[in-house]
């Protein structure tokens, strides 16, 4: 398993933060990582009532439920 971070995009750039100092990062995650947490998410909100699930499509995920379906096939795009 590699050990490097899934927002790392070389010469100390980040996409999830503006900072350029990686040692150490609290927000540090491998890929692998990053498709478990995104697949326990989607597990979660695969598990709640349907007007949740609209209400946070809606919001977050420009009315699209990636986590249907099991939501593996999404979680590892999203991961990526």
């Amino acid at each position: 398993m590699e050990n490097k971070c899934y927002a790392f995009l070389g010469q100390k750039q980040c996409r999830i933060l503006s900072v350029k100092n990686c040692p150490g990062c609290s927000f540090f995650k491998t890929i692998e990582q990053k498709k478990e947490s995104l697949k326990k998410a989607f597990t979660r909100l695969a598990s709640l009532d349907k007007v949740h699930q609209d209400y946070i499509a809606d919001k977050y995920y420009n009315r699209k439920m990636l986590w249907q379906n099991g939501g593996e096939g999404n979680a590892k795009k999203m991961a990526s």
